[in-house]
């Protein structure tokens, strides 16, 4: 594996857990009117990114899972912070944005075999 590959996957990890980090560990910011839903969208579809990057794509399904997971323990942790409330709207956005990178990414992906190989 070539150096600048192996560098960039380990850039995509560590920038996965820093966002986990941030995910768990920030104070909740007030974002005006629905644009809460756009956000956990984004870090969530960012996260899916970085994290089905760090792994070559090799486990589409355990990078889905995990993300998915960490938005519904997000929110069941959320309804024990004074000051914090628990949404299911929140967490089916994270569902969401996982499902539909991770979906993104596997059409992306090119499937090599002898009956689509240049002849």
């Amino acid at each position: 594996m070539p150096t600048e590959l192996k560098f960039s996957r380990l850039a995509a990890l560590v920038g996965a857990i820093a966002l986990v980090a941030a995910i768990v560990i920030a104070a909740p910011v007030p974002i005006p009117g629905g644009w809460d839903k756009a956000a956990h969208f984004a870090a969530f579809s960012l996260l899916t990114a970085l994290l089905w990057h760090a792994t070559a794509g090799a486990m589409p399904l355990a990078v889905i899972a995990a993300v998915v997971l960490l938005g519904g323990l997000d929110e069941w942790r959320q309804a024990s912070i004074p000051g914090r409330v628990s949404d299911a709207q929140d967490f089916l956005a994270d569902l969401c944005a996982a499902a539909a990178t991770g979906w993104l990414l596997f059409m992306q992906r090119k499937t090599v075999c002898a009956e689509s190989s240049p002849q």
